[in-house]
């Protein structure tokens, strides 16, 4: 080996390994970047759920006081008007007291069957009936008065 070919071979010893050192440093920076974005990824992640976790604690907390102060607000809502519907039952009392209801006389089915046997048995009694057509005859003998075919 000559001078000249070891010059050139030491430059491009040395220019592979400037294009190493700088391989090398573009992969730790890419690893640099890598590690970088994950821990803020997971950074976000665990900030996220716990914010959540706090942000779930505090409505179950807020909403357990507002539950209990509406309750409290309709248990006093219900004594008040309890309250009012007593007082005016009180005062009405007295008038419903003397208040007498006329009890109505419905007439019974039997007593109805009775007029109706009644009506029917005085018709019985009618006298010079005349029957003009069959259907006059079919209509007394329906009511249950007997049609003398004399007639």
């Amino acid at each position: 080996m000559n001078n000249e070919e070891q010059k050139e071979f030491n430059s491009n010893h040395q220019s592979f390994l400037d294009k190493l050192d700088n391989l090398a440093e573009q992969a730790a920076e890419a690893q640099a970047n890598i590690a970088s974005e994950g821990a803020k990824h997971e950074f976000r992640v665990k900030f996220k759920h716990y914010l959540e976790e706090k942000m779930a604690i505090a409505a179950a907390e807020t909403y357990s006081e507002v539950l209990q102060e509406v309750q409290e607000f309709i248990n006093q809502f219900a004594v008040g008007i309890a309250d009012r519907t007593l007082e005016v039952e009180s005062s009405t009392a007295k008038q419903i007291e003397s208040f007498n209801a006329d009890i109505p006389s419905f007439a019974s089915f039997s007593e109805t069957l009775a007029n109706q046997r009644s009506k029917q048995s005085n018709l019985l009694k009618l006298e010079g009936v005349e029957v003009n057509s069959e259907s006059d005859k079919q209509a007394l003998e329906s009511l249950g008065i007997v049609v003398n075919s004399d007639n």
